[in-house]
C-alpha cells in the first residue's frame, strides 16, 4: 500500500532532537566538516571527538534521565513528548539568535513580538543588528589563497569588480569562477564576487528558506516542496561551486598541467567558506544569551500561571533542565566567542620592521659611516632593481633582452634623495642606519604599517595615546562596488560594525584637542554621523565639508556630483582659530610684492602708487583680497565698515571725530568693542574717520593679520587623484578612486598644526602622507604620518608612492620629472631638506596568524576527562559540562589560568632568546615560521618613543638591542624635558653564576656611556628581559610579564 505525500514528508521530518543536535553540530560548530582546517575551525577539531561525544552522548543522557524518571511517574506515555518539547525549546531558542554562520544579538520580547533594543532613556538613541560585535573579515578580505600542487603555486585571486549587471537581483553576493590564468611560478584561478543573475538564480535554485524578511517572526521551517536542481548543495554558493567543479566549465578550462582536481576542489570549497562565513565575534555573547534565555523561559516556555497545582513540580524541573542545559551550552559558546575576541583584540607582534631612509641625509649628516653604508647600498641588486623601479627605469618586458636594470651608483648620481630600503640588507646593516641618528623621532617623517587597522590601533595604542591631533579616513563607502565584504542581510550592519570598532579606538589616539575626518558619500552619511556621535558626542560636531568634485550629465534621477567630509573634535578648542589659517598662497604673493616695493623706495606716496599699480593689475588673480589694497606705514590694509555688535545691543559710548571734536554717529545696535578697545585702536591710527562727525568710523584690517576659514564648500574636480597617480606610477588605474592629494593639503593645515602628528588608517594609496609632505616642504614644518593598510597593494602602491615623493616633489609618467633641483647646497628651504629622513615600516601579526599560530595540546587537560556517564541527575549541575568549558581561554589566559603561554600570547619563557622568537604559522602550503622583531614590539607594547637605538655584541659573544627612549604617556601629558628610559634586550642564560651577572651589568654601564653619553642611573627606568643584576641603589624593571600583560590587554 502506497504512503501519501503527507505520510512521507512526516516520516521525513527531522524529530526536534534531530534538528537541535543538527543546529549545533553541522551549523554553529561545524563539526560535521573535518576540511575546515583554518582559524577557530582548526582549534575546535582539536576537540572534535569530545565535543562529539558530549552532543551524542552526555546531553541526550541528561534529557533520557529526566524523561524516565517522568515515564515511570505516568506510565511512559509523556517521556518522548517531553523530550521533544525540551529539544524544541533548545532548538527555537538558539535558533533565533543564530543566522548563516554569526550570531546575531537581536533582544526579543515573546515569539512573535518585535525586537527589543536596549535603551537607557537619552534623548536619541542610534542602534544596529550587529552592534557591539568585532566585524572580523578586514584583516583577510579577500587575501590572496595559495596553496601548493607538486612544484606549482596554485592562487585564487579576486578579479576586478565589475559593475553589477541589470538582472542581478538582491544584495546577497556569491564568489563564480571565472578562469585560470598564467602568472610568475604558478596559475591564478580568478574569481568573481557578485550577485546572481535571473538566469543563474533559476539554475541554482536553492530549495531551503532564506532569513524571513518579517523580524518579528521566528525561522520557518523550509518547505521542501517544489522543483529540485541537478546540482548539489545545500545553498546556492555550494550549487555554483559544485556545478563548476563537476561540469563543463571546469572541464574546458584552460587548468595547467597535472592539476589534482581533488586537491583544487578542497582549497576552493575552503576559500568559498573562509570568505563567507564568521564574519562576526561576539565579546558579550554570554551575557546578552543569558539574559535572553531567562526573558524566553519566563514567556515563552512555560506559563505557570495557566498550570495545575499538580504539574507545578514537573514543570520547575523541566525549567529548571532546560535552564541549566541552555546555561551549559551558552558557557561553551560564549567560550568560543570569547576566545577569539581575546585574540582578535590583543596587540600584536611586529613580525617585521624595516625603514626607507633618504640617501641624501646620510651622505651630508652621517659622515664617513654614511658614505659607507650608502657604497653598500649602492651595490645592492635587490635595492637597485627597487629603485629602478621608483624612478620608472625597470627594464619592461617589451624592452630588448640587452636591456638592464640601471647599477645602483648610477641611479643615486640622477636622483640623490632617494631612500634606501633596510629590507634589502641584514640587521646589522639596519642597526648601522639607526646608530646614524641621533634623534630617531625627530627625523622620523611617518610609519606605515601593513596590517588590519583595528589591529594596527591597537598595537599603536600604548605609543600613540592622546599623541594624534588629526585623524583622516576614506573608508569604503559600502555602494556594493568597492570590495566590502558584508554578511549578506546586513549590507548597513556589517559596515557599521566595522567603523563603530575603529573610531572608538582611533579615539583614543587623538589629543584632548584632536580632529577626527572622514570622508564619505551619501550611501552611509547618516551611520558614519550617528557612530561619530556615540564617540564624539553630538557637542563634538564641528560640521560637514562638501565636496563637489564630479558632474554628472546623465543623472537618473538627481545628478549626485558631491560627496562629505564628517569634522568632528574630541573636544570643543578653547580658541575658534583652530578652524582658521594665516597663510595662502593670494595673501603671501601680496605681502612678498609689499616687501619688495618697501625694498625699492622709501617714499610712502610711491609705495601706495606701486602697490595700487600692482593690486589694479592683478585685480581678478586676488579675487577677495583686492580690498587690500591701501597702503600705511603697518602694511596694507582694508577699512572694515561693520563696527556694529552682532545682533543684540553694544556699547553706547561716545567716540569723537578727530577734526570736529563732535561724537560720531554710532551704529544701531551700538559699538561692538568696549571704550578701552576703541581707545587703543585710535592711538595706534587704526581708526578712519570721515570728513565729519556723521559718518562712523571704519576699522583698519591689516593684511598680514588676516586668518582665513574653513569653507564648507570645496569645488575640485576629483580626477586629479587619479592624475596624481598617473604622474607617480604613469598609470591611472593602479588604484581605484584614490582622493586628490590637494583635498588634505586643503584641508589638513586646519587642523594639525607643524609638529602634529596625522594618522590615516585606511590608507589605501597613501595620499594622505603625499600630502603631509607636501605641507612640511611648504613651511617648513615636521608633521609625521601615520598610514595603516592591509591590502595587497601595500607593496604597490602605498610604500612606493612614500618612496616616490621623498625622491622628488615633480613626476611625469612614472618618472621624476626634468627640471627638478636635486642640490640642495646649502640652502635650507630646500624641498630636500625639508623632507624629513626616516619613515618607519612595520608589518605586524594578523588576526589569522594568531588562530593559525595558537598552539594546543590536544592530550590537556581532557586526557584525565571520562567519558559521559549514561545518565546524570536531572537538576544537579553536570560536572561533566567541563567538557564544554575546557581549554579555550587557557590558551589565551596563561596568568589567570596557570597555563603555558602560547607564543601567540608572548611566551616569557621565550625571552631568554628574544632575537630568536617566532610563530608557527599553520597555513593551507603547510607550517611556515614567522620571525618577531621583539625590540619594535616591545617598543609598541611599553609606549616608548625611541630617540637613540643600537645593536651590538659583548666580548663573550651575546648580542644586545639598547633603545633610548621617553614614555609617550610623558609627551602626551605635555611633560618638559621628559626624563629618559632605557629598552635592553639580550640573549640571557637564567644559569649563569654572579660573576656573569656582575660582568654583564659593568659592561651596560660602560655601553650606555660610550654611546649615549650619559650615566645609567640618569634613566628614570630599565626595562629588561629575564632577570638582571642592579647593585643596591639600582633597580631595573623587568619586562616580562608587563609585556604579556599589555598585549592581552582586553580592548576598553
Amino acid at each position: 500500500m502506497a504512503t501519501s505525500p503527507s505520510t512521507q514528508r512526516a516520516q521525513s521530518t527531522p524529530s526536534p532532537q534531530a534538528k537541535f543536535l543538527a543546529l549545533l553540530r553541522r551549523d554553529i560548530l561545524k563539526l560535521d566538516l573535518a576540511d575546515l582546517d583554518f582559524g577557530i575551525y582548526r582549534i575546535l577539531n582539536y576537540r572534535r571527538t569530545h565535543v562529539l561525544a558530549f552532543l551524542a552522548d552526555t546531553l541526550p543522557s541528561r534529557i533520557n534521565a529526566w524523561t524516565h524518571a517522568l515515564a515511570q511517574a505516568s506510565g511512559g506515555e509523556l517521556a518522548s513528548t517531553e523530550a521533544d518539547n525540551c529539544y524544541y525549546h533548545l532548538h527555537t531558542f538558539f535558533a533565533r539568535y543564530w543566522d548563516d554562520g554569526d550570531f546575531i544579538p537581536r533582544a526579543r520580547r515573546g515569539g512573535s513580538a518585535a525586537y527589543a533594543v536596549p535603551y537607557n532613556g537619552q534623548d536619541t538613541h542610534f542602534h544596529w543588528a550587529t552592534k557591539g560585535s568585532h566585524y572580523v573579515k578586514s584583516g583577510e578580505l579577500f587575501a590572496r589563497y595559495a596553496y601548493k600542487d607538486g612544484a606549482q603555486d596554485i592562487r585564487f585571486t579576486l578579479a576586478q569588480a565589475e559593475l553589477e549587471k541589470d538582472n542581478a537581483k538582491g544584495s546577497a553576493k556569491h564568489f563564480f569562477p571565472l578562469r585560470f590564468a598564467v602568472v610568475d611560478g604558478g596559475f591564478d584561478l580568478q574569481w568573481q564576487w557578485r550577485a546572481a543573475t535571473d538566469q543563474e538564480i533559476k539554475r541554482y535554485k536553492n530549495k531551503s528558506a532564506s532569513r524571513p524578511k518579517d523580524e518579528g517572526q521566528d525561522d520557518i521551517a523550509p518547505d521542501t516542496d517544489g522543483d529540485d536542481t541537478a546540482t548539489e548543495g545545500a545553498t546556492l554558493q555550494e550549487r555554483v561551486l559544485n556545478d563548476w567543479l563537476t561540469g563543463n566549465a571546469y572541464a574546458q578550462a584552460k587548468r595547467p598541467a597535472g592539476l589534482n582536481p581533488v586537491a583544487l576542489a578542497s582549497h576552493a570549497r575552503r576559500f568559498v567558506r573562509k570568505n563567507t562565513s564568521d564574519f562576526f565575534v561576539h565579546p558579550q555573547l554570554g551575557e546578552f544569551l543569558r539574559g535572553e534565555l531567562d526573558v524566553y523561559l519566563k514567556h515563552e516556555f512555560v506559563q505557570v500561571w495557566d498550570a495545575p497545582d499538580a504539574e507545578l513540580p514537573r514543570i520547575r524541573a523541566k525549567f529548571n533542565l532546560v535552564r541549566q542545559i541552555a546555561l551549559d551550552l551558552i558557557a561553551f559558546l560564549n567560550q568560543i566567542e570569547t576566545f577569539q575576541a581575546t585574540l582578535f583584540e590583543k596587540r600584536k607582534f611586529v613580525l617585521q620592521a624595516d625603514y626607507l631612509v633618504q640617501c641624501s641625509w646620510l651622505a651630508r649628516e652621517a659622515g664617513a659611516e654614511g658614505k659607507k653604508l650608502l657604497a653598500e647600498a649602492t651595490a645592492s641588486a635587490g635595492q637597485a632593481a627597487e629603485w629602478a623601479e621608483w624612478v620608472g627605469q625597470k627594464p619592461s618586458a617589451k624592452t630588448t633582452r640587452k636591456s638592464k636594470t640601471p647599477g645602483g651608483k648610477k641611479l643615486l648620481a640622477s636622483y640623490p634623495h632617494l631612500p634606501l630600503h633596510t629590507k634589502h640588507f641584514s640587521a646589522d646593516f639596519k642597526a648601522r642606519v639607526l646608530a646614524c641618528f641621533d634623534d630617531i623621532e625627530a627625523a622620523l617623517g611617518g610609519e606605515l604599517l601593513h596590517s588590519d587597522n583595528y589591529a594596527a590601533l591597537r598595537t599603536l595604542d600604548p605609543a600613540y595615546r592622546e599623541r594624534v591631533k588629526c585623524i583622516y579616513i576614506d573608508p569604503p563607502y559600502n555602494t556594493g562596488k568597492d570590495g566590502f565584504l558584508y554578511k549578506d542581510g546586513y549590507t548597513h550592519s556589517t559596515w557599521q560594525t566595522m567603523l563603530d570598532s575603529r573610531i572608538r579606538t582611533s579615539h583614543g589616539l587623538l589629543g584632548q584637542t584632536g580632529v577626527f575626518l572622514a570622508s564619505i558619500d551619501e550611501t552611509e552619511r547618516v551611520g558614519l554621523t550617528f557612530i561619530c556621535d556615540l564617540h564624539f558626542g553630538i557637542e563634538g560636531r564641528v560640521g560637514n565639508l562638501v565636496w563637489k568634485g564630479a558632474t554628472d550629465n546623465n543623472p537618473t534621477r538627481i545628478a549626485v556630483e558631491h560627496e562629505y567630509v564628517v569634522c568632528y573634535s574630541k573636544s570643543r578648542p578653547d580658541k575658534d582659530d583652530q578652524w582658521s589659517i594665516e597663510n595662502s598662497a593670494t595673501k603671501d604673493l601680496m605681502l612678498a610684492t609689499y616687501a619688495s616695493i618697501c625694498g625699492q623706495t622709501n617714499i610712502a606716496e610711491k609705495r601706495v602708487t606701486l602697490f595700487e599699480a600692482f593690486t589694479d593689475a592683478n585685480r581678478e588673480q586676488l579675487g577677495d583680497l583686492y580690498r587690500y589694497r591701501r597702503l600705511d606705514a603697518h602694511g596694507p590694509y582694508a577699512a572694515r565698515r561693520n563696527m556694529e555688535n552682532p545682533g543684540k545691543p553694544g556699547y553706547k559710548h561716545d567716540v569723537f571725530h578727530p577734526t570736529t571734536k563732535r561724537a560720531c554717529a554710532k551704529p544701531y545696535w551700538g559699538w561692538r568693542f568696549p571704550e578701552k578697545t576703541m581707545q587703543e585702536f585710535l592711538e595706534t591710527d587704526r581708526l578712519i574717520f570721515g570728513e565729519d562727525e556723521t559718518k562712523i568710523p571704519e576699522l583698519k584690517v591689516y593684511l598680514k593679520e588676516v586668518r582665513f576659514p574653513l569653507r564648507s564648500v570645496i569645488q575640485m574636480d576629483a580626477r586629479k587623484g587619479s592624475n596624481d597617480l598617473d604622474r607617480l606610477f604613469g598609470s591611472r588605474d593602479i588604484f581605484k578612486n584614490p582622493k586628490p592629494t590637494e583635498l588634505l593639503e586643503r584641508v589638513l593645515p586646519f587642523t594639525a598644526d607643524k609638529d602634529a602628528a596625522i594618522l590615516d588608517f585606511f590608507a589605501g594609496s597613501a595620499t594622505t602622507g603625499h600630502a603631509v609632505i607636501n605641507l612640511n616642504r611648504e613651511d617648513g614644518g615636521a608633521r609625521k604620518f601615520l598610514l595603516v593598510e592591509q591590502g595587497e597593494y601595500f607593496d604597490a602602491v602605498t610604500l612606493p608612492r612614500i618612496a616616490k615623493v621623498m625622491t622628488s616633489p615633480l613626476w611625469k609618467d612614472g618618472i621624476p620629472k626634468d627640471g627638478v633641483q636635486h642640490d640642495a647646497g646649502d640652502d635650507p628651504e630646500h624641498w630636500s631638506r625639508r623632507t624629513l629622513p626616516l619613515v618607519r615600516v612595520l608589518r605586524l601579526e594578523r588576526y589569522e596568524d594568531s588562530l593559525n599560530a595558537l598552539e594546543l595540546d590536544v592530550n590537556q587537560p581532557l586526557a584525565q576527562q571520562n567519558r559521559a556517564q549514561a545518565a546524570i541527575d536531572l537538576v544537579a549541575h553536570d560536572e561533566q559540562a567541563q567538557l564544554l568549558t575546557y581549554w579555550l581561554l587557557d590558551a589565551v589566559d596563561a596568568p589567570r589560568t596557570g597555563a603555558a603561554p602560547s607564543a601567540v600570547c608572548l611566551s616569557t619563557a621565550s625571552l631568554n632568546t628574544p632575537f630568536d622568537y617566532q610563530l608557527t604559522l599553520h597555513e593551507p602550503t603547510g607550517e611556515r615560521l614567522a620571525n618577531v622583531d621583539m625590540l619594535e614590539t616591545a617598543r609598541l607594547l611599553l609606549g616608548l618613543v625611541p630617540k637613540k637605538q643600537r645593536d651590538m655584541v659583548d666580548a663573550q659573544g651575546q648580542r644586545h638591542q639598547l633603545m633610548e627612549a621617553v614614555l609617550a604617556s610623558d609627551l602626551a601629558r605635555g611633560t618638559v624635558a621628559p626624563k629618559p628610559v632605557l629598552l635592553w634586550l639580550r640573549t640571557v642564560d637564567d644559569e649563569r653564576n654572579d660573576a656573569a651577572a656582575h660582568a654583564e651589568h659593568d659592561w651596560l654601564v660602560s655601553t650606555v656611556q660610550t654611546h649615549f653619553n650619559r650615566p645609567i642611573a640618569d634613566y628614570g627606568t630599565v626595562f629588561h628581559n629575564r632577570s638582571a643584576f642592579w647593585p643596591q641603589g639600582q633597580q631595573g624593571v623587568s619586562l616580562d610579564a608587563l609585556l604579556a600583560e599589555r598585549m592581552m590587554e582586553r580592548a576598553r
